[in-house]
């Protein structure tokens, strides 16, 4: 696996995690488009946080280069 997918991955998945269980939470409480909305903002902002004071930057480098390979996987995948 390449070095740059592996921190990429080592970042995000907190956030995959957390989202996924307070999204299950939500969803039993609040229902599954209120969930999705405002789960969705949530932890976008707490990413972004975190993002900015722990691994010292922001923006969507990770969220473009994961969603790059995705494309480029897919796409292999698809023409054999």
């Amino acid at each position: 696996m390449d070095t740059i997918l592996k921190a990429t991955l080592k970042r995000q998945i907190p956030y995959l995690i957390g989202g996924t269980i307070t999204g299950i939470i939500m969803t039993y409480y609040y229902g599954f488009l209120f969930a999705i909305v405002v789960n969705s903002i949530i932890w976008f902002i707490i990413s972004m946080v975190v993002n900015k004071f722990y691994w010292h930057y922001t923006g969507f480098r990770d969220e473009m280069f994961l969603f790059k390979k995705y494309i480029l996987d897919r796409n292999k995948t698809r023409t054999r």
